[in-house]
């Protein structure tokens, strides 16, 4: 009998001990801060960000491409969209990295700053693009423009990851419809093209931009 309450007795120690030595590791995971930076913790979940970022931002970019090659070869063919629509876009005067050697000259948070700038200044163009493309592209607009906004919720986490976080309301406003000299009843035809092409450069350097910065954060420039 003495022998089981020894053994019994040491039991319960052993399970208090145990209980104890659980609750204890639960404090620590929830008063450490979900990502340190340096952190083995925080390079995984930013790395795990920037795969999604990554693979949005590229099927955002394929996705506008072919929207845009679709309109283009439906819509104006033979009217030289092209020649007045070149840099005349209402991101244009916003100063981007125009090759890899460039980007990587500029620093990882002032890069993400131009992810977010670009992201943030197509919210309104895209909701009136919704609005304005003819009903068999209209889908296609319509996934661009949630897409869109869902891969701007990915980079503003990835950015407070990185204590980067852009000021509100900080980027090339659009005023409409550009008004430029095109035939009559061609107008709205124009104004479509225009911001699908517009679209299709800025959804290119977001995706380039993203990749850059996952090569440089995450893999070293490893890639």
């Amino acid at each position: 009998m003495a022998n089981t309450r020894g053994i019994s007795h040491t039991g319960v120690i052993l399970l208090t001990l145990l209980i104890s030595d659980i609750f204890v590791m639960k404090m620590m995971v929830f008063s450490y801060p979900l990502c340190t930076p340096g952190s083995f913790q925080c390079q995984v979940l930013i790395s795990d960000l920037f795969d999604r970022a990554v693979r949005l931002s590229h099927y955002i970019q394929s996705l506008s491409t072919e929207t845009f090659e679709d309109f283009d070869q439906r819509y104006s063919q033979g009217r030289h969209f092209i020649t007045k629509s070149m840099n005349n876009c209402h991101t244009s005067a916003l100063p981007t990295p125009e090759d890899k050697d460039q980007a990587l000259q500029i620093k990882h948070e002032n890069l993400m700053s131009i992810v977010q700038t670009l992201l943030r200044s197509w919210n309104k163009p895209l909701e009136h693009l919704v609005l304005e493309v003819p009903d068999n592209i209209a889908r296609k607009v319509k996934e661009i423009e949630e897409q869109s906004k869902s891969l701007q919720g990915g980079i503003d986490r990835i950015a407070s990851r990185m204590q980067t976080n852009l000021e509100a309301d900080v980027y090339p406003p659009w005023f409409g419809p550009v008004d430029t000299a095109v035939p009559n009843g061609e107008s709205q035809l124009f104004s479509v093209y225009h911001l699908l092409h517009c679209f299709r450069r800025d959804s290119n350097k977001i995706d380039n931009y993203l990749k850059i910065l996952r090569c440089r954060m995450i893999h070293a420039n490893n890639c």
